[in-house]
Formats: C-alpha cells, sequence, structure tokens
C-alpha cells in the first residue's frame, strides 16, 4: 500500500512538471511566425529597403516596450506587419522576375513592325498571320504592363505602411516618455495604436489579396 501510494505521489509530481512545461511548448509554437516562401527581394531593392525599414521600426517598439508587459498585444500586432511587410516584398520580388523576362522593348519594336507589315500585306494571304502575330505580341505587353501596375500598387502600400509604423513608434515613444508610471493599455491612445498597428496589417493583406488569387479569404497572407 505504501509503495502504491509513493508510486501515485511520483505520478502527480511529474504530471506537474510535464503538464506546463507542454503547454509553454505549444504557446511557443503558436507564437513563432510562419514560414515565409517565395523568391526574395534583391538587396537594395525598393521591396527590401521597406522591409528593411519596418524591421528597424520593430527592435525599436520592442526595445520600448520590454519595460511595458500589458503591451504584449501591441508587441504582437507590430510583428504581424513586419510578416506582411515581408510576405508582400516577395510577392514583388516575383512580380520583378516575371517582368524582367519580358523584353518590352523589343516587344514593342516588333509591333511596330508587324503592324506596318499587316499595311503593307493589306488583302494578301499572309495578312491573318501578321494579324495573329501582331495580337499576340500585343497580349505580352499588356501582360507586362498589369504586372508592372500590380508591382507598382504593392510597393505604395508597402511605403504607406512602413510610414504609418514609423509613426506608432514615435507616439509610442512619446507616451512612454511622458508618462510618470507604466503605461496602461486601456488608455485612449494606447488602444488607437493597437487599433492602428493591425489596421496597417489588414491593409498589406488587402491590396495583396486584390492583386494575388492565391491569398485566401480569411484575411491571412500566410498559412
Amino acid at each position: 500500500m505504501t509503495a502504491l501510494l509513493f508510486v501515485l505521489v511520483v505520478i502527480g509530481v511529474l504530471a506537474l512538471v510535464t503538464v506546463p512545461l507542454m503547454i509553454a511548448g505549444t504557446r511557443r509554437q503558436q507564437e513563432i511566425p510562419p514560414a515565409v516562401g517565395g523568391r526574395k527581394p534583391l538587396l537594395g531593392s525598393t521591396a527590401q529597403v521597406w522591409v528593411s525599414r519596418g524591421e528597424r521600426v520593430l527592435r525599436e517598439l520592442t526595445a520600448s516596450l520590454r519595460d511595458q508587459p500589458g503591451f504584449t498585444t501591441l508587441s504582437a500586432d507590430a510583428e504581424q506587419v513586419v510578416m506582411e511587410l515581408r510576405v508582400t516584398a516577395r510577392q514583388v520580388a516575383e512580380l520583378d522576375h516575371t517582368i524582367a523576362r519580358i523584353p518590352v522593348p523589343d516587344l514593342e519594336d516588333e509591333r511596330a513592325a508587324l503592324a506596318a507589315a499587316i499595311a503593307e500585306a493589306d488583302g494578301a494571304p499572309a495578312q491573318a498571320d501578321l494579324v495573329r502575330a501582331h495580337d499576340a505580341v500585343s497580349a505580352r505587353l499588356a501582360a507586362a504592363a498589369r504586372q508592372r501596375e500590380t508591382r507598382d500598387a504593392l510597393l505604395a502600400k508597402m511605403q504607406a505602411t512602413v510610414m504609418e509604423f514609423e509613426r506608432a513608434r514615435d507616439e509610442l515613444a512619446e507616451l512612454i516618455t511622458g508618462t510618470t508610471s507604466a503605461l496602461s493599455p486601456n488608455t485612449g491612445a494606447a488602444a488607437d495604436l493597437t487599433s492602428r498597428l493591425d489596421g496597417l496589417r489588414e491593409g498589406l493583406v488587402e491590396v495583396r489579396r486584390a492583386t494575388d488569387p492565391e491569398v485566401g479569404p480569411s484575411g491571412q497572407g500566410h498559412p
């Protein structure tokens, strides 16, 4: 009976130690941001510069909030903004790669030459083939134009997001230096910052959803 009681006590102690560790491990797994796949933006490219600036803001925000335990939600929102910036930058990199494969100047010259040939071949048997060739070249040029427009829209959204992100960082610093005690997450200014960061993340998701049919309707740009 004593041996059985001892075994039960040992099992209970192990459960008390193991269960919290399992819960903590699960939470850590949930907090790890999902891996971002796809083509990386080139170093020095516009997309990479915006991501770099966003990551700097995140580091500074995290440092500012280190002694503000009530603002874990704000830190998490800031991390999500940077995650969406990275995803958007990779979409821009994919578009840049695709655009670079379309020789726009050569195609424009070819389309002009085909247009002239079509005019000269008025009524000739070859005219139909020349028209089909002209249409094919025009379609490639139109595709390149659409892709450039999409890329430019994504870059514009990244720029606006980072600048608003930097503004939020500066306002947070002002809040911290303007108070004599720890910030409260219930203050109106703090709630406004949290809402603004969430809006920045959603804005990036929305513009990517509008330009990429593979972005799901859940509002999340990554798995």
